[in-house]
């Protein structure tokens, strides 16, 4: 998703896109494939340099399953933590997102932004992300386990002896503090949230349409 334009540095991308998300957050992936398609529909896919940056909704979240997880968190039966997420998971398949939230698993979160963070050097910070919430959705495998992790880096080209010694050593455990403090400064209360040319901001999953037009916006030159 846009990272052709991190690839090739004397390339000077059309469209800047700062993207605070969270990979256990359903909302997230379909913000992400929404934003997706509305970078296709516009022309901008190949152009656009997009960078994830870190956000936990529960930076102390308990691991176990998801379903008892929401249960007790809203106060609800099992059926009714499964009703919840019913209609999430339809729109998630809408895009090609498999969500099983029977298998989902529930885990803190900072760890995997640690890699996300070094996969920003390369430019896989998208990718990464995008594998990582098919681990958790769809693969119902732990995003707390350091071995998962690892084996995730690796699938997309980063190098695991690297990716383990970050979570050994907490290497980049400062910069997922600073990407939260970072939101916190610019008024984000819940992810996905977007800034589109370092002008525009958008918040929630939208629609592509109103992505389209954000996209078409901010790709325009600011006024002098």
């Amino acid at each position: 998703m846009g990272q052709d334009a991190q690839h090739h540095p004397g390339i000077e991308p059309v469209l800047d896109v700062q993207l605070w998300s969270d990979v256990v957050c359903p909302w997230c992936w379909i913000g992400e494939a929404r934003l997706k398609l509305a970078l296709k529909e516009t022309g901008l896919l190949e152009s656009t340099r997009i960078t994830m940056r870190s956000f936990q909704l529960d930076p102390a979240a308990k691991r176990g399953p998801t379903i008892a997880m929401l249960a007790e968190k809203f106060d609800k039966t099992p059926a009714q933590a499964r009703e919840m997420v019913a209609q999430v998971a339809d729109l998630g398949d809408e895009l090609g997102l498999d969500m099983d939230f029977e298998r989902a698993i529930s885990a803190p979160t900072g760890d995997a932004h640690q890699l996300i963070h070094l996969a920003r050097k390369t430019g896989h910070d998208v990718e990464l992300t995008e594998r990582l919430h098919r681990a958790h959705f769809s693969e119902g495998l732990d995003l707390a386990d350091h071995g998962v992790l690892v084996h995730a880096a690796g699938n997309v080209g980063l190098d695991e002896g690297e990716a383990d010694s970050v979570l050994r050593t907490g290497a980049f455990a400062q910069d997922v503090l600073a990407d939260r403090h970072e939101a916190e400064r610019i008024g984000v209360r819940g992810v996905p949230f977007f800034v589109l040319g370092r002008r525009f901001a958008l918040s929630g999953a939208q629609p592509v349409e109103a992505m389209v037009m954000a996209i078409e916006r901010a790709s325009q030159p600011a006024a002098s």
